[in-house]
């Protein structure tokens, strides 16, 4: 598992939205004022929007806003629309190295388990607990 850049940056695009939650915002202004490009930020963008956490209108007030309170929104939310699922891979069965000859390896089951205390935490964690203490 690793937490990528994708994923901070939409931590950061839902914070510069949730400053004026009932307006339009350009995706090109939010991402020149954190320094990403526009190809980057719109790759962001589409992993909100397919995640129902951000809406999208055309024209020339259009632009980009939240699609739901910061309340209802977690980090799981995000990390998961950036990311795609939260996932730990530890695959030993096939490794030379690995010396367990049970069907489970013990560790796999502490990594999955890690995983799973993880993923409790981001989904406790709303948006407004982390920007708004």
């Amino acid at each position: 598992m690793r937490i990528t850049r994708r994923t901070d940056y939409a931590i950061h695009l839902i914070a510069d939205l949730s400053e004026k939650p009932d307006s339009c915002h350009g995706l090109r202004t939010l991402a020149a004022n954190h320094g990403v490009t526009y190809a980057f930020a719109r790759t962001v963008q589409q992993g909100l929007l397919n995640a129902g956490i951000i809406k999208a209108s055309r024209g020339i007030n259009g632009g980009i806003m939240l699609a739901k309170t910061l309340d209802k929104i977690t980090l799981l939310d995000v990390f998961e629309a950036a990311q795609n699922p939260l996932d730990v891979t530890f695959d030993t069965k096939d490794a030379p190295w690995c010396s367990c000859e049970q069907e489970a390896c013990v560790c796999e089951e502490f990594w999955s388990s890690a995983k799973d205390v993880f993923r409790d935490h981001l989904a406790q964690v709303t948006m407004k607990a982390l920007l708004r203490p």
